[in-house]
């Protein structure tokens, strides 16, 4: 039933959106069609393959130690203490996605963006080894590493951090680590998540427990790149940018795979933070207006995607337009 409820979907989302199904060797595409069991909820035990604890690694970054990390452990408090951490600084949580690792391309963007805006504590989710096996694994994977994640939180809260200084982003399956993290954190809410192109094959909309979702924090942003793919093409936040219609990116060319589309997420993000030129998108009237045009005439109602500060109140579905290559940005250039 799930399987057939997928493929209707899909289905669909070519239908609305003129998207062509990747060739049918793509083994991502394998994956997300096949009869492999979704993503289980949290409640069960099939959650990880091939790692341990110390497979996880959390990675400090400020403006003290832009390039050399320190690695911060849970529940040592002397550790964080004699740490370049700032208790008076606010928190950033980078999360990599499938086949990336600590020292990738998301994590070390956004990173070395936010560094030329601010100090802050940047810290690194290197779950590297998680996530270099088959998507399948990867994706039970995921559960345990937000669970740590969540154990590394709890630490920080009980060191003094509030979580209102706290704003972890995720890019791919690491969207989905954040978000079982900000949902299962004690003394919560997180102050905001940001979810760059969650993954899609194999999570569900039904099962919250395992995928991002707009209660997992007070504020979540979701940026669609790959949308009906590789990442997610339904809302799943309070506020969900479409940049180019959320499923296919231009400069991509044939993306078969969806890779280059799917990366675009993180490459604005990082982008935005230090753009002198924004990514103005408009408010959709809802989301149907997006799926069966995919662009919005829109509300006459205008927001920055990503960038450095945070949209709270603002919530909806924006599209905008970008450009095929960096810079991206293209300013208020939409309906």
């Amino acid at each position: 039933m799930i399987r057939l409820l997928f493929l209707f979907c899909t289905v669909r989302a070519v239908k609305a959106i003129k998207w062509d199904a990747p060739k049918p060797y793509d083994p991502v595409w394998l994956a997300s069609v096949q009869s492999h069991a979704p993503v289980p909820p949290l409640g069960e035990t099939r959650f990880s393959c091939c790692f341990d604890d110390s497979d996880v690694e959390f990675r400090l970054f400020t403006r003290r130690n832009p390039f050399v990390y320190q690695v911060l452990k849970t529940n040592d408090s002397s550790n964080l203490r004699s740490s370049n951490f700032n208790f008076n600084n606010k928190v950033k949580v980078l999360a990599h996605g499938w086949l990336n690792h600590g020292d990738g391309p998301m994590p070390e963007s956004i990173k070395e963006a936010y560094l030329n805006v601010s100090d802050l504590n940047i810290i690194v989710v290197d779950w590297g080894k998680p996530a270099n096996v088959n998507y399948i694994w990867a994706s039970y994977n995921v559960a345990m590493v937000g669970r740590l994640l969540t154990e590394f939180l709890n630490f920080l809260i009980g060191e003094g951090v509030s979580m209102d200084d706290v704003h972890l982003i995720g890019h791919s399956l690491g969207a989905h680590v954040v978000g079982i993290a900000g949902a299962y954190v004690k003394q919560g809410p997180i102050d905001t998540i940001t979810g760059l192109d969650p993954a899609l094959p194999l999570f569900t909309l039904g099962n919250k427990d395992a995928r991002l979702d707009k209660h997992d924090a007070r504020h979540v942003e979701v940026i669609h790149t790959c949308g009906g793919y590789l990442g997610f093409a339904s809302p799943l936040g309070h506020i969900d940018f479409y940049p180019n219609g959320g499923t296919r990116q231009p400069g991509c060319g044939f993306d078969y795979r969806g890779l280059c589309a799917h990366n675009r997420a993180h490459m604005y993000f990082a982008e935005s933070i230090i753009s002198a030129v924004p990514f103005t998108a408009v408010r959709c009237v809802d989301y149907d207006e997006l799926y069966y045009q995919g662009y919005c005439k829109g509300t006459g109602e205008k927001l920055i995607m990503g960038g450095f500060d945070i949209h709270y109140g603002k919530d909806g579905i924006y599209y905008l337009k970008t450009g095929a290559e960096k810079p991206f940005a293209l300013g208020d250039v939409n309906p």
